[in-house]
C-alpha cells in the first residue's frame, strides 16, 4: 500500500516472516521520523526504500487511523504546499495526480 499524506510518502507491506506484523517503508527518513518520533528507524541503503520502521498491523491501523482522523484540508495538493516539512515533495504529488489521470483517461471508469 501506498500512502502520500502530509506525513510524507510511504509504502506499507507485510513482514515476510511475521504474518502480524508490516513494515513502513520510506525513501525519504523525515517522512517516518514524522510518524514515529519514537520508534528505531532502521536503514537499509541498499533497498529501494532506504528506512524502515516494523510495526503491529493493529499499530499500523492505528496509525493510519489516526492520518484520517488529522485531515483538515478540502484540497490535497494545496495542503502539501503548506506543510512545512512536506513542500519539498509537491512537484512529485503533482506527478503522482497526472499520472493517474493519464490512467484513467485511458480506462474504463
Amino acid at each position: 500500500m501506498w500512502i502520500a499524506s502530509k506525513y510524507g510518502f510511504i509504502s506499507i507491506v507485510q513482514h515476510r516472516d511475521y504474518p502480524d506484523q508490516v513494515l513502513f517503508r520510506a525513501r525519504i527518513r523525515k517522512d517516518l521520523e514524522s510518524l514515529f518520533p519514537k520508534e528505531e528507524i532502521i536503514s537499509t541503503p541498499e533497498a529501494d526504500y532506504g528506512f524502515r520502521v516494523f510495526v503491529s498491523k493493529q499499530e499500523a491501523a492505528a496509525i493510519i487511523s489516526r492520518q484520517v482522523m488529522d485531515i483538515d484540508y478540502p484540497n490535497f495538493k494545496n495542503a502539501i504546499a503548506k506543510t512545512l516539512n512536506q513542500k519539498d515533495k509537491l512537484h512529485a504529488y503533482h506527478d503522482i495526480w497526472t499520472v493517474m489521470w493519464d490512467y484513467s483517461k485511458n480506462h474504463e471508469k
